[in-house]
């Protein structure tokens, strides 16, 4: 079982994009609470947070509640069975399809085949880069690769229709005008094809030890599907956790008195601030009025309203943890959390340890690193308080084909991913749930490798049609 996931390591800090309020255009895809992307390096010099100045007793503003045995009830399915498994291998079987494999009754292509061929684009006579490729199954009569998800230029394949297997064919086809690589717009050139095979799909029936070993690197069917229990029951195990953790702080913010020192959370939210504008403004506080109203569709008011909010939970919860980790006498092993700073900051893309806190310091180095200690401790605090806690597991409810809610189904391609956990405040912090001993979390690892498609090429590559050219240019056949 995975050690405990630091959950309060970012929990009163908003998730920071990092590009700045000039580059407008750049950002139409990112959210409101920021992007997901490992924070760029901040080369400027280190700055004294407003936050360092305080010295805050924990004891003088909070009022502990009995946390011996704190009841909490959470609601999910962490049980992985036997139908669990073969849903997730169908899944993974077909969502990485289709496969084909040759048909050795079929020798004239004909409307609705899919054909392995291999071609040789040339221009002037000679072989132009991009335009080679081997192995590629094409949907002839749609002009696209198998499965329609890539279409090439007007006419690639039309010198293919009513062709036989084993014919060598020189076809001619002429580049649109628009065509993103200048080289080649608007020129002839001929494709020479050479058809391999007219291909059959490859049913579940049909699918075997030889075919997840080539495809999915498994050793046989028994293997995968053991590889498939283990990354379940891990992501289980790791959300059952996760879920356990939230509930407990939540116990401990309904039920524990804490005085927040408002000049303390005044400070907080004035570096945060600071930060936000240099990560996204270029540091141009004249510019945050309209980088919030077009990302935000709010203004600074609102949005120092809700960071408000957020961080006021947060220190509460901080200073909760740090009463109680002094009455339990929580201490820090200094291996461990060595280890801890090394794998956080690499896996959370930070060039270095210093640069990590810096980022959790708002700027100020010294302070990041005291404040990220702190953080540890009382999640150190918070896995005693999970030793005693009283759990209740409900189950989810379950909708009307009796499968798992979408909020508890696992996807096959790891979009519904385990660690994205609220923090305190309510956003998401890109490395909230880093991992304490480094190790990834569950939905990081597939369980297989990644698996083939018919054109013997990895999944979510380049299209199987058409090789991307040498020089980083528009692929030759692809639109």
């Amino acid at each position: 079982m995975k050690k405990k996931v630091i959950v309060l390591l970012l929990g009163t800090m908003l998730a920071m994009t990092a590009v700045s309020c000039g580059n407008a255009g750049e950002k139409e895809n990112q959210t409101a609470e920021g992007t997901e992307q490992a924070p760029e390096e901040n080369t400027e010099e280190s700055v004294t947070a407003e936050s360092a100045a305080f010295d805050i007793s924990a004891k003088e503003h909070v009022t502990l509640c009995d946390y011996s045995a704190i009841p909490v009830t959470i609601t999910g399915d962490y049980e992985v069975d036997d139908a669990d498994v073969e849903q997730y291998y169908e899944q993974m079987i077909t969502s990485n399809g289709p496969y084909y494999e040759a048909d050795e009754t079929r020798d004239v292509i004909g409307e609705g085949d899919i054909v392995n061929v291999d071609y040789v684009g040339k221009l002037d006579g000679e072989a132009f880069q991009g335009g080679t490729a081997e192995n590629q199954n094409i949907d002839v009569y749609n002009n696209s690769a198998a499965g329609g998800a890539t279409g090439y230029i007007e006419g690639f394949t039309e010198g293919l229709k009513g062709a036989s297997v084993g014919d060598v064919i020189d076809h001619d086809v002429t580049f649109p005008e628009d065509y993103g690589n200048q080289d080649l717009a608007g020129k002839a050139v001929v494709f020479t094809f050479t058809v391999n095979s007219i291909q059959k799909e490859i049913t579940a029936d049909a699918i075997d030890d030889a075919f997840v070993k080539e495809k999915f690197g498994a050793e046989s069917i028994e293997e995968m599907k053991k590889q498939v229990r283990t990354y379940l029951e891990n992501t289980a195990s790791y959300n059952k956790q996760n879920d356990t953790f939230s509930a407990i702080q939540k116990y401990l913010l309904d039920n524990c008195t804490v005085e927040v020192p408002q000049d303390f959370l005044a400070a907080r939210v004035s570096d945060y601030r600071r930060q936000f504008i240099e990560s996204n403004c270029g540091g141009d506080e004249s510019q945050l009025e309209t980088y919030l109203s077009t990302y935000y569709g709010k203004t600074a008011e609102e949005i120092e309203k809700e960071w408000s909010d957020g961080m006021e939970d947060g220190i509460a919860l901080e200073l909760i943890m740090e009463a109680i980790a002094e009455e339990l006498g929580t201490t820090i092993d200094e291996e461990k959390y060595a280890d801890f700073l090394k794998s956080a900051s690499a896996n959370s893309g930070y060039e270095s340890e210093e640069a990590m806190f810096k980022m959790y310091g708002y700027g100020d180095v010294e302070y990041g690193k005291e404040y990220v200690r702190k953080l540890y401790l009382y999640d150190q605090a918070l896995n005693e308080l999970m030793e005693t806690a009283k759990v209740t597991v409900e189950k989810p409810e379950e909708n009307a084909a009796g499968d798992k809610s979408p909020d508890q189904a696992e996807s096959v391609d790891g979009t519904e991913s385990p660690d994205q956990t609220e923090s305190v405040g309510g956003t998401e912090s890109p490395d909230q749930t880093e991992p304490v001993d480094g190790t990834e979390s569950p939905d990081q690892t597939e369980p297989v490798g990644g698996a083939e498609n018919s054109g013997g090429e990895k999944s979510g590559t380049s299209d199987p049609a058409g090789t991307e050219s040498v020089d980083g240019t528009e692929r030759a056949q692809g639109e």
